[in-house]
């Protein structure tokens, strides 16, 4: 469990770092490029994402999956939280596209969660580094939600509302990814 713990955090950290280059890039692409970095770390280092590993529901435990969500979102708050406290630019980017994020309806935000699976279980199942680059770019360039990253801009505008969308979108991340196993894997 304490290597399960530590992965977690590891990951959620190395996603966090994936928020703010992506926040503070000037170039959108490059940001969104630079971003999966943290992806692609954690597969080859085998290390532990929730996002990553839903998909997977067959195989991981579930009580694995709640400690890998909560270390993630844990280890995402460190690069975010601290790097936004002391670069006020950063925290009112992150703050501005916290109310973008959060003015979606809970119905937009599954849908965007949903697609983020998709391409979270994709870019893990492919083994593929330029098949996890490319999802992470669609993923971040269309908008989609993705619960770890988004976490930031939960603490950010935190409210009962936006705790709910919040978990829609960790409900739509589940799904995408769950469905996209089954329809890859179910012969």
């Amino acid at each position: 469990m304490e290597s399960l713990i530590k992965r977690s955090i590891l990951s959620g950290i190395l996603v966090g770092i994936g928020v703010i280059i992506n926040t503070t890039s000037s170039n959108k692409y490059i940001g969104a490029m630079l971003f999966s970095l943290a992806l692609l770390t954690i597969i080859k280092c085998s290390l532990k994402l929730y996002t990553g590993r839903i998909g997977f529901y067959k195989t991981e435990k579930a009580k694995h999956l709640f400690v890998m969500l909560v270390c993630n979102l844990a280890g995402a708050l460190i690069p975010t939280l601290s790097v936004a406290l002391c670069r006020e630019s950063v925290y009112e980017t992150i703050a501005a596209a916290s109310e973008t994020k959060f003015g979606n309806s809970f119905a937009a935000l599954f849908l965007y969660g949903a697609l983020c699976g998709v391409l979270m279980f994709i870019a893990v199942y492919s083994k593929d580094t330029i098949i996890t680059i490319f999802c992470i770019m669609v993923f971040i360039l269309s908008g989609y939600e993705h619960c770890i990253a988004d976490f930031i801009y939960l603490i950010l505008n935190f409210s009962i509302e936006n705790c709910g969308k919040f978990t829609v979108i960790i409900l739509g991340n589940s799904i995408g990814s769950m469905a996209t196993h089954f329809l890859i894997e179910e012969k």
